[in-house]
């Protein structure tokens, strides 16, 4: 690994040197590339930043606060002035120009070569190039330990915040924290750049994609380009668990979770503690992994979207519907309550509630007297009827709507069609939608 800087202030601290500094001395954290030895009165063409300029004045400037101008333009990080056999001391004027401009100015004494001030400079520069290569190691070895442990992602991601003393989170992007969702949502979407950093607030923050979610590492200082090379170790980690989708213990819990939302196993409350619960429904292109590490392990993810069971309590955000609290016996009833306040929230970009007072504007026995006029040709076909309630559900989606049914996407087509002939109407418009969803609330 090529080691792009040392502070100056750490070529300053060499006692061998006798380096004295003159001016700029709130300015030794400043990064040095490499030392620059010139006697041109502008050597401004031959510069690419970060140099410790040295010089002994031998083509000294007639224009010394240009000469100086010239330098900070250039991106040069101190000048060194060589005594003697030019100067005996170090000229006023370019003391004094120094000072004027914030450019930090050292004295070098006779006794000290340019040559062994470049020297120095390389022995710093190879001995943090050496402790950077020992901390990628040991970071590499971390990494990979986490890899293996029994919730691999989660283990990569603390180890990582560990390792690099930040908070790094994998995040979807369609519910990132607000501060970091434009730049994820860009990063992630293929049309913008692959990765990207940016200040947000204090922290000096950094975007890459992993699969369909992106990593976001935070932290106050920036990242070094070793520090950056451990964050790729742990991208190529998180890109290979994630697509490990098929793995035992991914695909056991998927199940699972699809089997609690369609009420077909109990245990709720051995997982999420005791009720009451809800039902969240959302869309995202995440896969089980990061829906999992937000609403917990009990989630389906479905064709663009998903559905979680978590604790009545959890906070939600982003364009999510939200269910009613249930108890364990009503998480089949909150599946369809939360898919229909789904297309409330993504309009809104808000999460999605049930109106607690809903039930107190409208009359049950004439609420009851429409569902069943509307119903009338379903009535005693319950596959039908429960057909019907997660299609509408689902806003039509056929995929979805044969996951959460358990069916194929084809017989849920089949038996739409088979509504729509019974009852005469077109299930395409968006009245005839509100009318049955309406109706099917209505119902019971």
């Amino acid at each position: 690994m090529v080691v792009q800087t040392v502070p100056l202030q750490d070529l300053v601290a060499r006692v061998d040197l006798g380096l004295t500094v003159l001016c700029g001395a709130g300015a030794l954290d400043r990064p040095v590339r490499w030392a620059h030895v010139s006697e041109l009165e502008d050597p401004t063409p031959y510069l690419v930043g970060e140099e410790l300029l040295l010089t002994a004045g031998v083509r000294f400037p007639s224009d010394v606060p240009a000469y100086v101008a010239g330098l900070v333009s250039s991106g040069v990080s101190a000048i060194g002035f060589g005594i003697e056999p030019e100067f005996p001391t170090v000229p006023s004027s370019l003391v004094e120009a120094c000072e004027a401009q914030g450019m930090p100015l050292l004295e070098v004494p006779p006794s000290t070569p340019f040559l062994a001030v470049s020297q120095a400079l390389g022995a710093l520069l190879a001995e943090i190039a050496v402790r950077e290569q020992r901390m990628l190691a040991d970071s590499q070895r971390a990494l990979t330990r986490a890899a293996t442990r029994v919730r691999p992602v989660e283990s990569v991601l603390t180890t990582l915040a560990v390792v690099l003393n930040c908070r790094a989170d994998l995040v979807d992007p369609a519910s990132a924290p607000e501060d970091v969702a434009s730049l994820a949502a860009r990063v992630s979407s293929g049309r913008g750049p692959r990765s990207a950093s940016a200040q947000v607030g204090e922290d000096h923050v950094t975007f890459d994609p992993v699969e369909s979610a992106v990593l976001v590492v935070r932290r106050v200082t920036p990242l070094s380009p070793a520090e950056r090379a451990v964050v790729a170790v742990a991208l190529a980690l998180l890109g290979l668990l994630r697509r490990d989708l098929e793995s035992e213990r991914g695909r056991i819990a998927r199940l699972a979770a699809s089997a609690v939302l369609r009420s077909q196993v109990s245990g709720v409350e051995k997982v999420l503690g005791p009720g009451p619960y809800r039902v969240v429904a959302g869309e995202s292109r995440a896969d089980y992994d990061v829906l999992a590490q937000r609403y917990g392990p009990l989630v389906s993810v479905l064709d663009g979207g998903f559905l979680a069971l978590v604790a009545s309590g959890l906070e939600v955000s982003g364009p999510v519907g939200v269910s009613s609290p249930v108890a364990e016996t009503g998480v089949e009833r909150a599946v369809d309550e939360a898919s229909a306040l789904l297309a409330r929230a993504l309009a809104t970009g808000e999460p999605a509630f049930p109106a607690s007072d809903l039930a107190s504007l409208v009359d049950p026995v004439a609420a009851r007297e429409f569902a069943r006029r509307q119903l009338a040709p379903l009535l005693g076909r319950p596959e039908l009827i429960g057909t019907l309630r997660v299609w509408l559900a689902q806003h039509g989606g056929w995929d979805r709507a044969a996951t959460v049914l358990g069916v194929h996407r084809n017989s849920v087509r089949h038996r739409i069609s088979h509504v729509e002939r019974l009852l005469g109407r077109d299930l395409g418009t968006a009245d005839a939608r509100a009318a049955l969803w309406l109706a099917l609330t209505w119902l019971d």
